[in-house]
């Protein structure tokens, strides 16, 4: 890092394998949950062995189990930044006003009220996100979002012209800055760890070196399939249920890996916390 070199935060969203498969289509019948339980314990040691601060998008009905409950706690009591990513993980992009606005109300409430912490920011599953999830956002007492990709696609859900790959504010008159994903264009998937453990350092560095060009700031977004133990055979369902759950590497590979991401950035950016990059846009 070199003086003047742009920030960077760290992004982590919490889903579990119960919320993976569902997303999929695919049954989970099983009380607990080592997506989560794994990934979290190898997500915090991480975080500690790197003393840095994420930013942990939580589905806020994991509260109502305990093991989660607990290391969510301890999580939070660490100095990790708590925000949302939906009360039940559903598609936003099937839901009504009324129900989009209960999923994001209600799960700020449920994250400040069990964990007892100030809930800021939101991310939407799947990235699904549009102008009418911004303006509830404002409405729900969130003041930050980052879901947005800063290409066409995401300009004409939110009804603008363009989605700067900047935090900014992008629906006029709403107070709610988003802090976009990083512009990967034109390659075909984003950067992020989860598409860079599949497709490789090479792939990773060919992204963040496209991106570090622009001298705009960085939002790395890892999720717990990055760092959890591969899923039991007997729990897969077929090899895609393996790739989403990222149950082809062992977690020691994916810690090195992720290691490796860490180091890359700290080469030309300057890791930080979502809260002093806010205070930077504000």
């Amino acid at each position: 890092m070199a003086p003047g070199d742009p920030q960077a935060v760290l992004h982590v969203d919490l889903d579990g394998a119960a919320h993976i498969y569902a997303h999929h289509g695919w049954d989970w019948p099983h009380g607990d949950d080592p997506v989560f339980e794994s990934g979290m314990e190898n997500l915090l040691s991480f975080l500690d062995h790197n003393g840095v601060k994420a930013t942990l998008f939580v589905i806020a009905s994991d509260l109502d189990d305990p093991k989660k409950r607990e290391v969510l706690r301890r999580a939070a009591a660490a100095g990790h930044e708590i925000a949302s990513h939906s009360l039940t993980h559903p598609e936003l992009d099937d839901l009504e006003r009324d129900a989009k606005r209960a999923e994001l109300a209600e799960s700020r409430a449920k994250l400040e009220d069990e964990l007892q912490v100030e809930v800021q920011g939101f991310r939407a599953p799947s990235f699904q996100v549009d102008r009418a999830t911004i303006e509830l956002l404002a409405e729900c007492g969130y003041a930050f979002d980052s879901s947005v990709f800063p290409d066409a696609t995401f300009a004409r859900r939110l009804g603008v012209g363009a989605v700067e790959p900047f935090p900014h504010r992008p629906v006029e008159g709403v107070d709610v800055l988003e802090l976009p994903m990083p512009a990967h264009r034109p390659l075909p998937f984003p950067f992020h760890p989860c598409y860079a453990l599949m497709l490789g350092k090479a792939y990773f560095s060919l992204g963040l070196g496209r991106f570090r060009k622009l001298g705009h700031p960085l939002v790395l977004l890892f999720h717990l399939t990055d760092f959890c133990d591969p899923l039991p055979k007997e729990r897969l369902v077929g090899w895609k249920s393996r790739v989403y759950t990222v149950s082809n590497k062992s977690a020691a590979a994916k810690r090195a890996l992720c290691q490796s991401f860490l180091n890359r950035i700290r080469t030309s950016f300057e890791v930080t916390d979502t809260r002093t990059l806010r205070a930077a846009w504000a």
